[in-house]
């Protein structure tokens, strides 16, 4: 009987430490799963039922535990022993991924908005702080819509007391930064992304090193969620605004160059998705600033990305559910993460690394399907024009512009969509995340996010089985137009009927619109059939 007793008290002894920790156990997993999955879907509660049959399993298997011990079963006891640790084991393990992948989602979805205003000047010039501003022009937006332009620099204004007589206003900042190059002002308000707005502009390649700041005010702000109320489970429309930026400023400003906007609609019911480049010169209505006058739409990203995506929702009618902006530095991490991308490069060319270097750095691609790893990804989603003076005729023998790179960054996309249905372990998925949190902004919400996840699974999952490589059908879209002048600056100038065909199919793609039958169709043996690209005709002006 004492040893009966014995027995008894060191079970007791190991099984109540076990079961605490089980229970502190079980209650975390119920949290992280809790917060992982808010939307509470059929998973979530699978789960909790789960855990609360195994928890009375295990309250059954206790008492039942206690009789093998009275009885010197101690056989049938062991084996609770090792499920019990086994079951905590796995509890934890599943557990702390959760945490892992909800911490990554919350990097990625930070609420937070960042604004930025620098004080610029000359690399050469002699104003060294902003107490050297006595005396001198500065440049301002006169815009009081422009935060970063406006708001920020009347603010410093004030609290550093600068003299507002001294202040000249501007309608755009591209205005203001030539006259600070012709030295018709001392000094500018500007983002602090200024860098990356310009750097692509023709004059303004060395504008890093041509330029200082001497002055820098940052503040936060919540950002503008999603306002449709949509989830990813039912037909989206989604921008992606490209930042071809070499600093990781990305979520400190609001502003960006604007150069490459793709807007996107994704249809999960029939995982069909129509892709539009919008050329950087396209001239439309820009809806926030305050006299609403047309310009070309790249000028929209100093407002941000909100006024982007207003201003295309202004001109194409399509009502934008989400944004994302995207560095283009991330794009090398990513497309190296995922262990290159295979892409059908459509000519020779050459181009600058991702540091816009040449010489010995200089990225070379010929033509034809290959394997592209980051840094030559990155080269394609840049070239739209020839650098015969750095690569030669091999590489300069081919015609580029917006249009033909807004191609090459819609096969960039569709090639990285087509790669990830490779990811089969944590740990890249895991590193995937980081380089996306890194590099990436956008105004979905995490809850958005995870309602999404079961949709992206069963779509990876299910690509498995299809031979093609293009588990998503996509239509790639082209604005037609022509070339306009005036006042000495290029502008883009699309075609109405253009734009209608290519709002009609994404209209169709979200099941706003019902498809019209096409019940003519005709073709020639000796003809091969070509699927015509929607958006891309003979049109009048």
């Amino acid at each position: 009987m004492e040893k009966k007793k014995g027995k008894f008290k060191k079970a007791i002894l190991l099984m109540l430490p076990l079961l605490i920790i089980y229970y502190i156990a079980s209650i975390h997993f119920v949290k992280s799963i809790y917060y992982y999955n808010s939307s509470k879907s059929f998973i979530t509660y699978l789960v909790y039922a789960s855990i609360i049959l195994t928890s009375l399993f295990i309250v059954i298997f206790t008492v039942q535990g206690f009789k093998c011990i009275m009885k010197n079963k101690t056989k049938n006891y062991v084996w609770y022993f090792i499920f019990l640790i086994l079951f905590i084991i796995g509890e934890i393990f599943v557990s702390v991924n959760i945490n892992k992948i909800s911490n990554s989602l919350t990097k990625i979805t930070n609420k937070e908005s960042g604004y930025s205003t620098s004080i610029v000047t000359l690399k050469n010039s002699k104003i060294k702080s902003i107490k050297d501003l006595d005396n001198v022009k500065i440049g301002m937006i006169s815009d009081p819509n422009n935060i970063e332009g406006y708001t920020l620099p009347m603010e410093i204004v004030k609290e550093e007391n600068i003299n507002v007589s001294n202040i000249e206003s501007y309608n755009t900042f591209t205005e203001m930064l030539k006259d600070l190059y012709d030295k018709k002002i001392d000094a500018m308000f500007i983002s602090s992304s200024y860098v990356s707005m310009f750097v692509t502009e023709e004059g303004y390649e060395n504008i890093a090193d041509e330029t200082k700041i001497i002055f820098e005010k940052n503040k936060k702000a919540i950002k503008k969620q999603n306002k449709a109320g949509k989830t990813l489970s039912e037909p989206f429309t989604l921008l992606i605004m490209g930042v071809d930026s070499s600093s990781s400023s990305l979520k400190k400003s609001n502003s960006f160059n604007g150069d490459t906007l793709m807007l996107i609609t994704f249809n999960p019911n029939t995982m069909n998705a129509t892709i539009l480049s919008i050329p950087r010169d396209t001239r439309v209505p820009i809806v926030c600033t305050k006299s609403k006058a047309k310009n070309k739409i790249n000028s929209t990203g100093a407002y941000g990305a909100e006024c982007v995506m207003n201003t295309i929702t202004n001109f194409t009618g399509i009502e934008i559910d989400y944004w994302v902006k995207v560095n283009f530095q991330g794009v090398i991490s990513l497309v190296d993460a995922l262990g290159g991308i295979d892409v059908d490069i459509p000519y020779a060319f050459c181009e600058s690394n991702s540091k816009r270097q040449f010489g010995n750095n200089t990225i070379y691609l010929e033509k034809g399907m290959q394997t592209l790893n980051g840094e030559q990804a990155l080269a394609f989603a840049r070239n739209r024009h020839t650098w015969p003076q750095f690569c030669g005729k091999k590489y300069s023998n081919y015609s580029s512009n917006d249009f033909i790179r807004g191609q090459n960054q819609q096969q960039i996309v569709k090639a990285m969509t087509n790669k990830l249905k490779s990811v089969n372990s944590l740990s890249k998925i895991y590193e995937i995340l980081d380089i996306v949190g890194d590099n990436i902004d956008t105004n979905i919400d995490k809850d958005t996010m995870i309602t999404g996840f079961d949709m992206f699974k069963n779509l990876i999952f299910n690509s498995k089985n299809i031979n093609s490589d293009d588990f998503i059908g996509t239509q790639r879209l082209y604005l037609s137009g022509y070339d306009n002048t005036i006042n000495g600056i290029y502008y883009f100038e699309y075609y109405n009927q253009s734009l209608k065909e290519i709002v009609d199919a994404m209209e169709i793609n979200l099941e706003i619109k019902e498809p019209i039958m096409d019940k003519d169709f005709s073709f020639s043996i000796n003809k091969p059939y070509e699927n015509k690209q929607i958006g891309k005709d003979v049109y009048k002006k």
